[in-house]
């Protein structure tokens, strides 16, 4: 019989079924206000139960580590050394909600526990313990205890902007329910709450269908939160949808807008998929086979985006709120066609945002995109240049040198990016995959418990960060280690208060022992021990 035995491990060990691949730890430092995770992985055969004893047991809640397949973890001649493996296999992602009670232990295979401690703010500074203790049969067999210190202060607010792009299709597709279905508008709800819980306080509006990650002459499930009938006149435009997806979202923690991209993805060549009754009969109107300077499309958004605008308007929304896309990713070679459709655009969303993805520095250069989306490995020309409201994002296609969060990366490498964005003053992140379920230009559905990488198109770990779960969402480990990245930003922002930017950066940078840059960064664990020691020197 094997001996019940435990590990408890920082929340950036990641725990295979067979070995560990991180460092232990006991204790953490936290302010009020902060959330910190940690984990005990366990060894054992039978079954046993447990129980939490602790102070801030009201502020803590358990999930059991989960494991998903990838069959491509890593791209077969796009990664680095700084990768666990990048052979296919079982990876731990999930993180499903666990009771104290009962749980099966095999013999030969970690079972996890993944504990997540959110500090109220109103929590008085002071050590406390948590003890977690383990039965098999009624006897108790290991007692763990984790030391939470509490400093006296308080978390700022986030000032970053950050957006995972929400697939409200996807949603609907992989609870199979109609589109804003009852059932369909319970599920939004939870699924942007769990994002705004973990730091998401910008979300992608679907005014129109988004034509998102699609194949050419192909389509994604509609849904437009725009009610639109065409008659001889023009077009009569209901939008009391979008005002209950504002509603929705303001309700829970969401405070910047972005509206759906008014044109298809990498060169702005078409229309995206617009419904619309015409003599009584639901029809698409414009698609693929709509040229981005079609005078009858340009008619259209005239109609519908100042309607858009003040509908925000009527629910308290400032234009500076709100973002506006013209195209996904363009290239050099798009630069006149995404012109084209940027002029079609720009003069409707005076004193609002235009933001895009891009990593092509002549899109700003040529004033064609005000506030710049960039590739975390194309940053350079565009950090050189000052630019006020830079943004930046990953994707699959940054799967060497910089940072990422695919299954097969440490979470050291998932985490890293909170400081890169403070020291370097990101205004905002963008990451595309919040919960994309198909494969590669959404040829077909998928179930994220079975399919990881799209169907082989990108890395597991790129196209969603959270799971469906009966009639509810899961996290993944990966959402809860960017939301620790997250955090790392507003504690040096604290600290900033304190002792200033450039004093702040060198205590980042003399902790590190070299000048981080989104290229260059400690690989490992240690460096945020170190910091967070250095950090609680000085506040």
């Amino acid at each position: 019989m094997t001996d019940f035995n435990f590990q408890q491990l920082s929340s950036l060990a990641k725990v295979f079924k067979g070995r560990i691949y991180g460092d232990s730890s006991d204790h953490a430092t936290c302010v009020r206000g902060q959330a910190v995770s940690y984990q005990i992985a366990i060894r054992g055969e039978g079954e046993y139960t447990f129980k939490i004893e602790s102070p801030l047991k009201d502020s803590i809640k358990v999930y059991r580590v989960g494991y998903v397949p990838s069959d491509m973890c890593a791209y077969p001649q796009a990664y680095d050394e700084n990768y666990i493996t990048t052979e296919a296999g079982l990876f731990p992602d999930p993180l499903f909600p666990i009771e104290e009670g009962s749980f099966k232990l095999d013999a030969d295979e970690y079972f996890t526990l993944w504990l997540n401690i959110t500090v109220k703010n109103e929590e008085k500074a002071g050590k406390y313990p948590v003890n977690v203790y383990f039965y098999k049969e009624n006897k108790q067999v290991g007692m763990a205890t984790y030391i939470l210190e509490i400093k006296d202060d308080i978390l700022p607010e986030q000032s970053l902007i950050f957006t995972q792009w929400f697939h409200t299709d996807c949603i609907a597709d992989v609870h199979n329910t109609e589109v804003f279905s009852p059932l369909h508008w319970e599920l939004i709800e939870k699924y942007v709450k769990m994002a705004s819980d973990h730091g998401m306080n910008m979300i992608l509006t679907p005014v129109l269908t988004p034509p998102l990650d699609t194949e050419i002459g192909g389509e994604r499930t509609t849904v437009q939160l725009a009610d639109i009938e065409k008659t001889d006149e023009g077009y009569i435009i209901d939008l009391s949808r979008l005002e209950r997806f504002i509603d929705l979202c303001l309700a829970n923690g969401i405070r910047y807008f972005e509206i759906n991209h008014f044109f298809t993805q990498w060169g702005a060549k078409s229309a995206p998929k617009v419904i619309a009754e015409v003599n009584g009969e639901e029809k698409r109107i414009f698609g693929w086979e709509t040229d981005a300077s079609s005078p009858e499309y340009k008619e259209f958004l005239c109609a519908l985006v100042p309607m858009i605008i003040d509908t925000f308007a009527k629910k308290g929304i400032d234009k500076t709120k709100l973002y506006f896309h013209v195209s996904d990713e363009p290239n050099d070679d798009q630069l006149e066609s995404y012109r084209v459709a940027a002029s079609v655009l720009m003069p409707l969303i005076e004193g609002c945002n235009h933001m895009d993805a891009l990593s092509h520095f002549e899109f700003y250069k040529e004033k064609l995109v005000p506030v710049p989306v960039v590739g975390t490995n194309a940053l350079e020309p565009f950090i050189e240049a000052d630019i006020k409201d830079l943004w930046c994002y990953y994707c699959c296609a940054q799967a060497t040198t910089v940072a990422n969060r695919f299954f097969a990366m440490p979470s050291y490498r998932n985490r890293i990016i909170g400081v890169q964005m403070y020291k370097y003053g990101m205004a905002g992140f963008l990451h595309w995959g919040y919960n994309f379920y198909n494969t590669q230009h959404s040829k077909k559905k998928i179930n994220p418990y079975e399919i990881t990488d799209a169907g082989g198109a990108f890395p597991s770990g790129d196209s969603f960060s959270v799971y469906p779960y009966g009639n509810d969402v899961i996290p993944s480990l990966r959402q809860k280690v960017f939301k620790e990245a997250l955090d790392d930003m507003r504690l040096l922002t604290l600290l900033e208060k304190r002792i200033g930017k450039a004093e702040t950066v060198r205590l980042i940078d003399n902790t590190a022992g070299m000048d981080i840059t989104f290229k260059e960064y400690p690989h490992g664990e240690e460096f945020f021990v170190r910091l967070y020691e250095n950090i609680f020197k000085l506040i």
